[in-house]
């Protein structure tokens, strides 16, 4: 828990940084515009297809005869595209950060603070965007085939936030680490330390339900797993020598 605190307050220092606050919002807005107006544009479609979708539901059709409410569907219809549009944008944002903006992050942050950590390069360019999209079509599988879990109080917010915890995992310390550690030392940093990367991604992947904080999150995200899995990594090299 204390490398994770380390690494937030790190993070929070670098936002400080002029540079590095203008690229704070070019993810998430870019994000956000984009999935506004596709959700604007194929809005009633949508709601269309979920209603007769949900119409067809026998556990629907019980809450609709129990509330006496005969647009019960088209409500579910309406706050399942509501609560499939935050984890969405922040899928988005994600990726943008991960693919254009953690370059620029990794290099302001190993100039500055990680100038002696030696570069092994254990990964690569392409590894990193093979990374990035096989790690996205499994998100993707995976929370369509955890929908029905959203029917449960509770679970509309606590699986999304699981599988954003794996997915944070699984790009960033890949793209953290790929010029920096070895393949070995990758392996080794991601087994020894899954928990506190799991944590991290939790923890930033719930402020991301805050009111207009995934407007910063994906950048913080970038900025947080870079401190840890550098730290990380300079700490197991001081233990190796």
């Amino acid at each position: 828990m204390s490398s994770i605190l380390t690494s937030l307050q790190q993070s929070l220092r670098a936002l400080a940084r002029p540079r590095m606050a203008l690229l704070i919002f070019l993810p998430p807005v870019l994000s956000f515009v984009f999935l506004f107006a596709l959700f604007v544009s194929f809005w009633a479609g949508w709601i269309s297809g979920l209603t007769g979708f949900f119409s067809s539901l026998t556990a629907v059709n019980w809450m609709t005869t129990l509330t006496g409410l005969t647009d019960f569907a088209y409500w579910c219809s309406v706050v399942f595209l509501i609560l499939l549009f935050i984890p969405m944008v922040f899928l988005f944002a994600v990726l943008m950060t991960s693919l254009f903006v953690m370059p620029i992050v990794l290099k302001w942050v190993g100039d500055v603070d990680f100038r002696g950590l030696q570069k092994k390069k254990g990964g690569s360019l392409l590894g990193s965007i093979w990374n990035t999209l096989s790690a996205t079509v499994t998100f993707v599988i995976l929370f369509v085939v955890t929908l029905p879990l959203w029917f449960l109080p509770g679970l509309q917010i606590v699986v999304p936030l699981i599988l954003a915890s794996w997915l944070n995992k699984k790009v960033f310390l890949y793209d953290v680490l790929q010029d920096y550690a070895s393949k070995e030392e990758r392996q080794l940093i991601e087994q020894k330390s899954s928990k506190d990367l799991y944590g991290l991604g939790l923890l930033l992947g719930l402020l991301s339900y805050i009111p207009l904080a995934f407007f910063f999150v994906p950048v913080l995200l970038a900025l947080s797993y870079t401190y840890y899995c550098l730290n990380a990594l300079q700490s197991l090299r001081k233990g190796e020598s």
